[in-house]
């Protein structure tokens, strides 16, 4: 009996109209960012309405303790106030994607909304990318990023900020004006990011001078502060709590402000950054080693003039279609860069200059060695 069968140069191909996109993860910073100074990224969107760039920030700082007493009279031992600030710039950042009409109508895909949901993901990435350089900028304005910063602006910051830098978990691996040479005695077996060394960041964050001002939960008579750490610190973090403490979420107990699969321990919100860099080698016997930011009030400037938004623009006869996200916005780590400089007592029995400190975080350099 004679069979029929399908010729394979006739048989159709059917492509699936559905696609899939590389992960991602969502901006882990955007519930850490708000206009008030209770947050450890402030925006302002002075701009939004107005020309003109850079928007100032604003800080005071605490008047010298000790009053006067008794018939010393007040009129000419006034105290002055620490006024001082920093200023932030925006810039236009842009991306864009254009498809031509014969290519829509070929692909089994709609390109023209997979275009859309790949701007709005680079747009959500993009910030999060800026936030983790402005984390680690640099130099005397910290307004230089790492990555691109020489020896002598690094070692600027490193002695400027001697009070809320750690490298490793031992004060002593502080090595004035080389932060090579700190970051050189961070070894991978002593010096890995564990519960010790959260709660040592923080008590470096309340004896820093000037303060670095915590974040207060509402409806909690808490303070807290906020770290973020590259997943292989985060590894050896959790790896050195308990059970009862690995068990324990953020998310569980109903702060809305910090992110599920955060973990808390001492009054500090631990939270994953994927995307977090490692410097390479840089540890002793070339051991690689990850930054860990504190932060509290006021840690990031975010300055506004426009949030991202999508437009369209059609060429050639409308055969070519062109889609771009849009903003104008910029950011820095926020310092005590404007103002006239003065020694403050340290908490630690001596004294310290205010300018080129960094204004609401510690910075933490821990090991990060690989699975």
């Amino acid at each position: 009996m004679g069979e029929t069968r399908a010729v394979e140069d006739l048989t159709p191909q059917i492509w699936d109209d559905r696609f899939s996109t590389e992960f991602f993860q969502n901006n882990p910073f955007s519930a850490y960012s708000g206009t008030g100074t209770n947050n450890p990224i402030v925006m302002k969107e002075d701009f939004a309405s107005k020309r003109g760039n850079g928007i100032t920030f604003e800080f005071i700082t605490g008047l010298d303790k000790g009053s006067i007493r008794g018939r010393q009279p007040l009129r000419g031992h006034e105290d002055k106030l620490g006024e001082f600030g920093d200023r932030a710039f925006w810039d236009m950042r842009k991306k864009g994607v254009s498809m031509h009409e014969m290519d829509e109508d070929l692909a089994a895909i709609d390109l023209r909304k997979a275009a859309k949901g790949e701007l709005k993901r680079w747009a959500d990435e993009d910030v999060k990318f800026e936030t983790i350089e402005a984390l680690q900028m640099v130099g005397q304005n910290l307004d230089v990023q790492y990555a691109m910063s020489t020896t002598a602006q690094r070692n600027t910051w490193n002695t400027n900020n001697k009070d809320r830098i750690l490298y490793g978990n031992q004060r002593s691996n502080y090595v004035s004006g080389d932060h090579a040479a700190s970051l050189a005695n961070v070894d991978a077996t002593n010096d890995k990011f564990t519960k010790s060394s959260v709660s040592l960041l923080k008590r470096l964050a309340l004896m820093a001078r000037p303060r670095i001002t915590p974040l207060s939960v509402k409806g909690h008579n808490r303070r807290m502060f906020v770290a973020f750490a590259h997943p292989l610190a985060f590894r050896d973090f959790t790896e050195s709590l308990n059970e009862t403490e690995r068990t324990v979420s953020v998310e569980s107990k109903n702060m809305n402000i910090f992110l599920g699969g955060d973990r808390e321990y001492d009054g500090v919100i631990v939270h994953e950054v994927d995307d977090m860099p490692i410097l390479t080698g840089v540890g002793a016997s070339s051991a690689n080693v990850a930054p860990v930011f504190l932060l509290g009030q006021e840690a990031l400037g975010w300055a506004l003039k426009a949030r991202y938004s999508s437009r369209e623009q059609k060429d050639d006869y409308d055969q070519v279609t062109g889609l771009g996200m849009i903003g104008k916005w910029g950011m820095k780590k926020l310092g005590y860069t404007i103002g006239t400089d003065k020694a403050v007592d340290d908490g630690a029995g001596g004294t310290t200059n205010v300018l080129g400190k960094q204004r609401g975080m510690v910075s933490g350099f821990f090991t990060a060695t690989g699975d």
